[in-house]
């Protein structure tokens, strides 16, 4: 995992796994990047190979807190396994899944 500030947002790079035994590590990373950076994040997916319930739910709560505190949650670029998981839980439908990381960042500005 990666963190970098762009543009008044923390964009978050994951790789490899996205599972029970890494989605601790996943929450707290995502804790100190809303800490540091602010409330809009985009998760960069695109070298994300598999993901789980418990990356799932990491994600959900991610949406919620920054939601609750006026920020948002883009994921980007996310390889056709992981798009598929966020499909059938439905969280496509909540949480904006753009094709690329730069179509994530184009977004209008959040602030």
């Amino acid at each position: 995992m990666t963190i970098r500030p762009h543009g008044g947002r923390a964009v978050v790079r994951l790789r490899g796994e996205l599972d029970i035994a890494s989605a601790d590590d996943l929450r707290r990373h995502l804790n100190d990047a809303r800490r540091e950076h602010g409330e809009d994040v985009v998760l960069d997916l695109a070298d994300l190979e598999f993901m789980d319930s418990g990356g799932l739910s990491v994600i959900v709560a991610c949406y919620k807190a920054t939601s609750a505190a006026g920020g948002s949650l883009v994921l980007a670029a996310p390889r056709s396994i992981v798009r598929r998981a966020l499909e059938i839980t439905g969280l496509h439908r909540r949480i904006p899944v753009k094709d690329t990381l730069d179509e994530a960042l184009s977004e209008p500005d959040p602030a």
